[in-house]
Parts: C-alpha cells; sequence; structure tokens
C-alpha cells in the first residue's frame, strides 16, 4: 500500500529526499566524501563520492529529479553495490522497505561482508502503521497489484498482525548482523528525528 497520511505533509519519498540531504550537509560539514545512488528495480543515478563543497549542489539536483516507480527489487541492488563499493565506509540507505525481505537481508549482508557500516532508515507513512481508516476507501496493491475497494474495519487487524510480523522480521535480521534498524514515521519532525539519531550513534562511538 503506498498512501501519504492527512497528518503527512511530505510523502515518504519527499521525507526521505530531506533526510538524504541533511546527512549529505553533515557528512560534507566534517569534510568527508559523500555519495548517491538511486534506484528501484534497477539502479538510476550513482554520483561518485566527493568532499567538495559544490557537490553538494550536484546531489540535490539528482534527488529532486528522481522519481518514484511502481516496481522494486532493493535485494539484487543491494547485492550490485555491494560488489562496486571498493572503498569500506557507511552505507545509509533510505526505504519503505516494502520488499522481498529474505532477498533484501540477503544483500545487505553483502554489505557486511564488505565491512561496510549499514544504516537503515525505514521511513513510512503515519497511517501505514496506524492504520486509521473507518469508511470505504481505496487501497492501491504494490508491484503492479489491482486497486481495491474495502471497508478498512475489516482488514485493520489482520493488517496491523501482518505490519508488525514483518517489522520484526525486518529488524531482527538487521540488528543480528549488526546493522542500525530505525523506523521513521513522516509525521515525526525532521529536526527530531536526526537529532535522535545522532544522539543514538554518538552515544555506541563512545
Amino acid at each position: 500500500m503506498r498512501y501519504q497520511g492527512p497528518g503527512s505533509p511530505l510523502s515518504k519519498f519527499e521525507y526521505a529526499q530531506c533526510i538524504a540531504a541533511a546527512v549529505a550537509w553533515l557528512v560534507l560539514q566534517q569534510q568527508d566524501a559523500v555519495s548517491l545512488v538511486t534506484f528501484d528495480d534497477q539502479i538510476r543515478a550513482n554520483i561518485s563520492p566527493s568532499s567538495s563543497a559544490p557537490h553538494l549542489r550536484q546531489l540535490l539536483q539528482v534527488m529532486e529529479s528522481a522519481e518514484v516507480r511502481a516496481k522494486t527489487a532493493a535485494g539484487p541492488i543491494f547485492h550490485e553495490l555491494a560488489e562496486r563499493f571498493r572503498k569500506r565506509g557507511v552505507v545509509f540507505i533510505l526505504s519503505d522497505l516494502f520488499d522481498d525481505v529474505p532477498a533484501m537481508l540477503a544483500g545487505l549482508k553483502h554489505f557486511r561482508h564488505r565491512r561496510h557500516d549499514v544504516i537503515l532508515f525505514h521511513v513510512l507513512d503515519a497511517a501505514e502503521l496506524d492504520f486509521p481508516f473507518r469508511s470505504p476507501t481505496l487501497f492501491r496493491g504494490l508491484e503492479q497489484m489491482p486497486q481495491v475497494v474495502a471497508d478498512p474495519r475489516s482488514l485493520r487487524k489482520a493488517y496491523l498482525r501482518e505490519l508488525a510480523a514483518y517489522q520484526q522480521q525486518l529488524q531482527y535480521g538487521c540488528r543480528s548482523h549488526g546493522m542500525d534498524y530505525h523506523l521513521v514515521r513522516t509525521d515525526q519532525p525532521l529536526d527530531a528525528v536526526l537529532s535522535t539519531y545522532l544522539g543514538r550513534r554518538t552515544a555506541q562511538v563512545k
């Protein structure tokens, strides 16, 4: 399901763009190199690492021109990128992660095998997490699945149970292989999300 809730001024994609821009700025402020990859079922853009000040403008232009597509294949993409990233670094992933969990985890473990530090920001709309719908609603399926009009009250319990199981599988798989997993709601203030994460990250380093 892809849905932008009434309490979310930004879509998941826009929210992820804002976080990516902020993280890139922070990295460049430390005079470290940052790169950018956008993908769906294939890599759409791959910007080489740089620590120069003008590099941020290029990253922002690529983010702004990126398009949301219906089909994704994160697992194979992660494997491909793990082979491409020769120099050890921090791999920061922003996604709603609606994909095959075992395939994604296998790709993520490839990054760890290459000794990269992996950080996942799992970006979801508040409506996807809370399922607040009450009246008949049109739901749009993932990966070219058909649209369905349904009574959400009859679906809510089963939906939340499946969502919790999916999140638990993803979170456990990440943390059991030493990867940082963070669930991010689009109704959370961006500054609060980043400051909370950076505080935890600093504490871990210490």
